[in-house]
């Protein structure tokens, strides 16, 4: 696998194990660049190029670590990324899946990104009521708002090369 093909392959995995760390772009590009960097060193070292999705991952995990222990201000860990029941491919997809929808989100229009966030993002899920009140529209719309939010997210899901239909 030539290098840019690698890079290019595995970016968005990098970005979205930085992003779980609550990083900001700014910290999630110097991770990116630092685990960047070590792979392109140390892959000479990798044995077995069907463990390096797994590697990757603990790489990212290890800078993540080592940036907030730098910066010690930065938000908590989270408690895990990788199961260990996951397979390391599956993991990739995984967090690649979930970093489009969270990409595609951030796209939408303000009604629509806000609804699916509070909707499916936040903990506690707010009621309709709350809901209603925050986006300053009635009740009764929050369903239709909700499904013509799924429909411009599978839109611009698809765009972006997720289909979900089936």
């Amino acid at each position: 696998m030539a290098w840019k093909e690698l890079v290019d392959r595995y970016a968005r995995l990098v970005y979205s194990i930085a992003l779980r760390y609550d990083m900001s772009s700014t910290d999630a590009d110097d991770v990116f660049q630092d685990v960047f960097t070590i792979v392109y060193r140390r892959l000479s070292t990798l044995r077995d190029q069907k463990l390096l999705a797994a590697w990757l991952i603990q790489i990212t995990h290890h800078e993540c670590q080592h940036l907030r222990r730098k910066n010690p201000d930065h938000a908590e860990l989270p408690e895990t990324l990788v199961d260990g029941k996951t397979a390391p491919q599956d993991e990739v997809e995984i967090l690649e899946r979930r970093f489009l929808v969270r990409r595609a989100i951030n796209q939408l229009e303000a009604p629509y990104r806000d609804l699916l966030t509070a909707l499916f993002l936040e903990t506690p899920t707010p009621s309709y009521e709350e809901l209603a009140h925050r986006l300053k529209i009635p009740i009764g719309s929050i369903g239709p708002t909700r499904a013509r939010s799924f429909k411009k997210l599978q839109v611009l899901l698809g765009q972006m090369g997720l289909d979900f239909a089936a």
